[in-house]
């Protein structure tokens, strides 16, 4: 990946703040990605492989309500005008290979596209975060197998700056809401209820970019680790 590509990097760190406090859990997190080793967070060693990759942006957020949380994100992606907003939870990580392949599946920053990264669901041995829909194919720009996607969970994902700009158009009126901060921010992971169904915010982001005519392509090559469990991805490809 060429190193002028801009990433604005959002990362939810609920757990670590819980166990140092709201004020000081940006600064704890900070110092693991400038030294991560074995014992600091997936998501700040994932962090240090992604600021080797482009310029990096980042976003720390500690607040335990999540559609909120990942909405503030958002908002920040979205200010940021960085080429790529990736969503990474603080318990999940891949390497740097799997990265490179996960941006460049993304696409150009223009082009609305999302690439997501699967991951097993925490505590299970065979359950992932993504529903298919379709086959995989082999996406020859980025040379990597990918497989489409109608709903995934958002612990590791690419947004181009494209498909930021497109849901921030499409969704501004519907969704707007004044934060905490005084700022209108977008409600993209407010969860949907369109009854039977009932959304969790992320399965209601890919929802929303679905209708936004932005597809959702998953990576099924390389690896990934959720909460120390890893997912060889070529296990998926179908």
């Amino acid at each position: 990946m060429p190193p002028h590509r801009s990433l604005f990097v959002s990362c939810l760190t609920y757990e670590l703040t819980r166990q140092v406090g709201v004020e000081r859990s940006g600064e704890a997190f900070i110092q693991m990605v400038n030294a991560p080793d074995i014992n600091s967070l997936p998501a700040a060693r994932t962090v240090a492989r992604l600021i080797q990759l482009g310029e990096v942006g980042l976003f720390h957020g500690v607040s335990s309500c999540l559609p909120k949380a990942r909405s503030r994100a958002a908002a920040g992606a979205f200010k940021s005008h960085a080429e790529y907003w990736v969503m990474c939870d603080d318990d999940v990580e891949a390497p740097t290979g799997t990265l490179v392949d996960l941006i460049n599946v993304a696409g150009p920053p223009s082009e609305p596209r999302i690439a997501v990264l699967p991951c097993l669901i925490r505590g299970s041995a065979n359950r992932h975060n993504c529903e298919f829909s379709g086959e995989a194919r082999l996406n020859v720009e980025a040379a990597a197998w990918v497989r489409p996607v109608s709903l995934a969970g958002c612990g590791l994902m690419v947004v181009t700056r494209g498909a930021i700009d497109r849901l921030f158009s499409v969704y501004r009126e519907q969704l707007a809401f004044t934060d905490d901060d005084g700022e209108q921010k977008v409600a993209l992971f407010d969860m949907l209820l369109e009854p039977p169904l009932w959304y969790g915010e992320d399965f209601s982001f890919c929802v929303r970019a679905g209708r936004a005519g932005i597809p959702i392509d998953a990576l099924v090559q390389g690896s990934s680790a959720h909460d120390g469990q890893t997912l060889e991805l070529d296990t998926v490809r179908g």
